[in-house]
């Protein structure tokens, strides 16, 4: 029992401090429970806390942003956190082995990545990710977030009471889903997600935490079935659920290829047998795990970024879109359209109008 204690103090001491490998400070948070997350943050140096807003403001080091909480009832709680990173970042959640920790999360992402490079025309430039992570309770995982990063999370934690009464004995809740909460093998997620389903609930929750003094309590309650609702389609597709079980080595990786590819967008598609030679990794290795962790493959991915950043110079510059396709490695005008069309919904000189 004394040797357990001492593991476990030196366990939750961890919150205290941090480390850096791989390029990363890696930063740990007490995570049993959302209240506790609340409060051992609050106790945190450069953190200060309004109780009445209920919110906590970060300004240290290495991020700076608030933290929204709201208790919606026993075992049901739903977080805001809008983040900006001054430097490279990781976070890795610590458990007091004494206390409980029976609580599942899920989170909807927004990461805007800086864009460095010097040639843009305007400023301001970011690229979007879209994700869901999906945690079960005691999950041991870590994400990584670059500096220049600003990271928008809506949070929903509820405990395996709450769950059982509420997901796993209601008879409208997918197989899908019971499936997910009942297998052991599978505790942690992340995929992206479809914008256009998520973009008016995300719109709303922006508007229930931002309410005058304090979030409005009463339509966050609302949004959150309507969370639940649309997390559940999420997971209708087969793909969403594979486990994400990736090592802290193998995450780290693939986020600095996926870094290195947003980086470079104007290139050309390097080729995964690049890509894997110089990052040290198999081809095979590569496509799988990058699959995992952005939910398609390689070069989808590094086109839709790619698209992104062509819609911000069809929208922000007086360009033409034969240069625009030009500056983005396109001699065929045609083909750079159809590419936008497929990523955007829409072609480039139709968007302008």
């Amino acid at each position: 029992m004394i040797i357990d204690r001492i593991n476990n103090w030196f366990t939750l001491s961890k919150q205290y401090f941090f480390t850096y490998r791989n390029g990363f400070f890696n930063l740990s948070y007490l995570s049993n429970s959302p209240e506790l997350i609340v409060k051992s943050s609050a106790k945190m140096p450069f953190m200060k806390h309004n109780e009445e807003r209920q919110v906590l403001y970060a300004d240290t080091p290495f991020v700076k942003g608030e933290f929204y909480y709201v208790e919606l009832e026993e075992g049901l709680w739903i977080m805001k956190s809008d983040m900006f990173y001054k430097n490279n970042v990781s976070y890795q959640p610590i458990y007091d082995k004494f206390l409980p920790s029976d609580y599942y999360f899920i989170s909807i992402n927004s990461i805007e990545n800086e864009l460095t490079n010097d040639t843009y025309e305007f400023n301001n430039v970011k690229i979007k990710n879209h994700s869901i992570s999906f945690s079960k309770p005691a999950t041991d995982f870590l994400n990584g977030h670059f500096k220049g990063a600003t990271e928008i999370m809506y949070i929903l934690y509820f405990n395996q009471e709450w769950a059982k009464k509420n997901i796993l004995e209601s008879t409208t809740t997918p197989d899908t889903v019971k499936q997910l909460l009942n297998d052991t093998q599978k505790e942690f997620l992340n995929y992206s997600y479809d914008k256009k389903a998520f973009k008016d609930l995300i719109a709303q929750l922006s508007t229930a935490f931002n309410h005058k003094e304090k979030p409005n309590v009463f339509e966050l309650k609302k949004l959150t079935y309507t969370y639940f609702s649309v997390f559940f389609d999420s997971l209708e597709r087969e793909d969403n659920v594979n486990s994400n079980q990736l090592s802290y080595g193998d995450r780290i990786k693939i986020g600095k290829i996926e870094h290195y590819l947003s980086q470079n967008l104007f290139q050309k598609f390097p080729g995964v047998d690049n890509l894997a030679k110089d990052h040290k990794i198999s081809p095979t290795r590569l496509k799988e795990n990058f699959k995992i962790m952005y939910g398609s493959s390689i070069f989808k991915h590094f086109q839709a970024n790619k698209m992104q950043l062509a819609e911000q110079y069809v929208k922000n510059t007086d360009l033409k879109i034969k240069d625009i396709a030009a500056k983005f490695g396109y001699e065929n005008v045609s083909k750079f359209s159809q590419t936008f069309q497929k990523c955007q919904g829409i072609l480039p000189s139709e968007y302008r109008k």
